[in-house]
């Protein structure tokens, strides 16, 4: 294990909280229809090498609504899962001073300038927003495309 820290966006949450809770809804739920299980697998695989895993309060409040996207009782059993999750995971908090103050809140919105703040206090971010990916990796932050990894194992 590293003794690095990690970040990831609200798809990744999105899509490890509902994995974690059941991978076979997966392809069904409406917010993580277009990952796979392999997905998921290969997400874990790469955060768990980090000793820390991080979330901005953004994106908790993200994915807490999106979790609710599908018939009551599994919104009940996802948002369990995601409180089951956030014991465990870091959360950091990004005043609206850092965020709305910041150039990349017009083209990038709440959440994802949240992740850009906090990009300078971790050691990588995961994201599949391209824009987010982009941004991070000009100012010279550690960030992965984790669509980039999505297809090199397609591709191999």
């Amino acid at each position: 294990m590293s003794n690095g820290s990690v970040l990831i966006d609200t798809n990744l949450l999105l899509l490890l909280i509902v994995g974690l809770c059941d991978k076979n809804i997966i392809c069904d739920h409406k917010r993580t229809k277009n990952f796979t299980v392999a997905d998921y697998d290969l997400l874990v695989s790469q955060i768990d090498g980090f000793s820390s895993i991080w979330v901005t309060s953004h994106c908790l409040a993200e994915v807490s609504n999106l979790l609710k996207q599908t018939h009551k009782q599994q919104g009940k059993q996802l948002l369990s899962c995601l409180s089951t999750f956030v014991d465990r995971a870091h959360e950091s908090h990004i005043s609206k001073v850092n965020i709305f103050k910041n150039e990349a809140y017009l083209s990038l919105g709440v959440s994802d300038t949240g992740i850009i703040q906090k990009s300078k206090r971790v050691s990588c971010v995961y994201t599949v927003d391209l824009d987010l990916y982009l941004r991070i990796s000009r100012l010279g932050r550690k960030v992965i495309n984790f669509n980039h990894l999505r297809n090199q194992i397609l591709l191999a």
